[in-house]
């Protein structure tokens, strides 16, 4: 997948677009890393490592820039970036 930033095309796995995608439907407002493990990986969430979801958001932030995805701790993620 790919995505536009600062007229850089982007390019994306399937698991970070879809983080991504999440981040911006819910601009503004915290989604737990329960919710987005739910979210992205499988119904339950029991299937992936906790560490995983964070690894992920690394290399997001990495892409797309750190200050866009801001951590609330012990809750999840927020998006902060324009959209």
């Amino acid at each position: 997948m790919s995505v536009f930033c600062r007229g850089e095309q982007l390019y994306l796995t399937p698991t970070e677009f879809q983080l991504l995608s999440a981040l911006l439907r819910s601009a503004g407002r915290v989604l737990t890393r329960r919710i987005l493990l739910q979210t992205i990986w499988d119904d339950s969430g029991l299937f992936i490592d906790d560490n995983t979801l964070s690894v992920h958001i690394s290399r997001l932030r990495e892409k797309i820039g750190s200050e866009c995805i801001q951590t609330v701790r012990g809750v999840g993620y927020r998006w902060a970036g324009g959209a």
